[in-house]
């Protein structure tokens, strides 16, 4: 899969989950997002051993919490991980700016370490 494909693949879910809504009319779009969620990440769920505690708004929880309530996530810490990977997937060429300047910083950090504990 080439990164077209990959940002389509990223369109699509973002128009599914910005048209879902709890109300039975949208059941069957529940039922498509959430199939299409898991063989999106499939084994990517393994290895999410990290917690990250986040502030969202009030707007932002209501839209979350509706995924849950449809059954899209299994809970919300599901879908906020899963929400922060396609943010991340989706700006992959703002990270691959800025890690080599990052990678530059933490040597420079470890440099800095090593000449203060020479003294």
């Amino acid at each position: 899969m080439d990164d077209k494909d990959d940002e389509e693949e990223t369109e699509e879910n973002v128009e599914c989950v910005t048209m879902c809504c709890p109300d039975e009319e949208h059941g069957e779009l529940a039922k498509k997002i959430r199939k299409k969620i898991l063989l999106h990440m499939g084994e990517e769920w393994e290895g999410r051993g990290n917690v990250v505690m986040t502030r969202l708004s009030d707007e932002d929880l209501k839209q979350i919490d509706a995924l849950v309530e449809v059954d899209a996530f299994q809970s919300r810490s599901e879908a906020a991980a899963f929400f922060i990977k396609e943010g991340i997937q989706a700006r992959k060429d703002l990270f691959q700016k800025v890690m080599p300047t990052v990678d530059k910083i933490r040597e420079l950090k470890e440099q800095a370490k090593k000449s203060l504990s020479k003294e």
